[in-house]
């Protein structure tokens, strides 16, 4: 059975397998993600807004509510099941959606 409730992993990013490491420029918009956003300390549910070969800007979901928006390195990302649903209670739901990014180059 298909657990669609969220587990972020357990692994420390700045100690991840460079080989194992998705390039940047691999995620695309709309791709749900885990991310470790800095000051974190830990993987925050999250959605793809742009990316380009050196970084991910996302949308992501912070632990006392509400959403927040980083720039990341590829170790600060990876991506996430799109069947997990994200539990409101843990901080609150991300958007539907991201926000219009047409107007900011990639």
């Amino acid at each position: 059975m298909h657990d669609p409730t969220p587990h972020p992993p357990s692994i420390n990013p700045y100690l991840r397998n460079p080989d194992e490491v998705a390039a940047a420029a691999t995620y695309h918009p709309h791709d749900p993600v885990w991310v470790w956003p800095p000051r974190a300390g830990g993987w925050r549910p999250g959605v793809v807004d742009a990316a380009s070969d050196l970084a991910v800007r996302v949308t992501h979901q912070h632990t006392g509510g509400g959403t927040g928006v980083d720039t990341l390195l590829p170790q600060q990302v990876m991506p996430r099941d799109p069947g997990q649903r994200v539990n409101a209670r843990s901080g609150g739901a991300l958007p539907s959606r991201p926000r219009d990014t047409s107007a900011v180059p990639a």
